[in-house]
């Protein structure tokens, strides 16, 4: 009878092959288990829809801007209006979204279209000073430019408006001011030698003041003008004083 053969509990082999039966099971489980969690109980969502272009309405009227829309399958939301001093009303002046594939399908689209220029009628602001009448342009929406004019006018003084009040304008619409920057200086007239009754008509007619007349005597040119200040050809302005000499007869004597 042969000898009974024995085998070793820590036979490392047969160990080996069992651990890794055992990992295999477990790690088969955890697949299964995570697939049945993923698939059934947490889905992986839907992608998301494709975008669909957004026509560019920018230029359009607003009856072709509905139009395009509804073709489009977009659906338009809300339209605000806004004044503009250079398109037309009842254009499409912007959008959002903007043109281009930036929309889901059936997404709304919000319009802003020209209501056109704003016209108003030019002030009248002839009786005012120009700093004065420029603010009031200025404030009801004109844009306003300056020019200075030699004028009768007091300095500083609006002389003239174009477009003449009144006249209606675009907004923002050019205005020009003209504004006196006073009478223009002039020489002094030569009165010596006239009837002082003709020099006062000649200085007072250019607009001069006659300030104070002196008495001197002479016996060749009695009544006339013997001297004046400022002198002849001096530049003088409007309002200027002027002095004059007057020519005495003997034994008479100046009231």
């Amino acid at each position: 009878m042969g000898a009974a053969s024995t085998r070793d509990p820590l036979d490392f082999p047969d160990l080996g092959r069992k651990l890794a039966a055992v990992l295999l099971t477990v790690a088969g489980g955890l697949g299964l288990g995570y697939l049945a969690a993923t698939v059934a109980v947490f889905p992986p969502p839907d992608p998301p829809p494709a975008l669909q272009g957004v026509p560019d309405l920018r230029g359009v009227s607003i009856d072709q801007a509905v139009s395009v829309l509804a073709d489009s399958g977009l659906v338009l939301a809300r339209v605000d209006s806004v004044r503009h001093p250079q398109v037309d009303s009842g254009v499409v002046l912007g959008q959002r979204p903007l043109p281009g594939p930036t929309a889901l399908p059936g997404a709304e689209v919000r319009i802003t279209m020209s209501m056109g220029p704003e016209f108003r009628p030019v002030p009248d602001v002839t009786r005012m000073r120009g700093d004065r009448a420029s603010l009031v342009l200025s404030a009801s929406g004109f844009a306003v430019s300056i020019d200075t004019v030699d004028s009768t006018t007091p300095a500083g003084r609006v002389v003239s408006v174009e477009p003449a009040p009144e006249t209606r304008l675009s907004l923002p619409g050019a205005v020009l001011l003209r504004v006196s920057r006073g009478p223009p200086p002039f020489p002094m007239p030569n009165v010596i030698g006239l009837d002082e009754e003709d020099a006062r008509r000649t200085l007072t007619a250019l607009g001069l003041v006659i300030s104070e007349v002196e008495a001197r005597l002479s016996l060749r040119s009695p009544g006339e003008v013997l001297d004046q200040s400022p002198l002849p050809d001096s530049i003088v302005e409007l309002g200027s004083t002027v002095r004059l000499t007057v020519g005495q007869p003997l034994g008479r004597r100046r009231r």
